[in-house]
């Protein structure tokens, strides 16, 4: 996963303190995980107000939240491989690769506003 930070430039309407696009590091964590922590999405989002990046865990069961760091998008990033590790290695078997846009291939994100100014038309 591949994500870049001028992604998370524009507010999201409805709460204006947090940008628009968030990042689902995960939607779900496997059932033998319940009994420690509840079934949850990861979500990286920026927080414009402080102008750092979140992590957040979204807890399905009665729409909570819980920010669990905060921190540049590299930080971010690895904490969420950790995450990822954590809940998802037992049954995925293959280990995650989450980087920060580098705005030139082959480190560029699908979704990098730079991308239409090196890609020819």
């Amino acid at each position: 996963m591949i994500v870049c930070e001028y992604e998370f430039e524009k507010p999201d309407t409805r709460n204006p303190r947090y940008s628009l696009v968030e990042a689902d590091v995960y939607g779900w964590i496997p059932e033998e995980f319940w009994d420690e922590i509840r079934d949850h999405r990861l979500s990286l989002r920026k927080s414009l107000k402080m102008g750092k990046f979140e992590l957040y865990r979204y807890y399905y069961a009665d729409g909570s939240e819980e920010l669990i760091f905060t921190g540049s998008l590299e930080e971010c990033l690895r904490r969420a491989e950790a995450e990822w590790k954590r809940f998802h290695y037992g049954w995925a078997g293959v280990v995650p690769e989450f980087k920060p846009c580098r705005h030139r291939p082959p480190d560029i994100s699908s979704l990098c506003p730079m991308q239409r100014a090196i890609t020819p038309i």
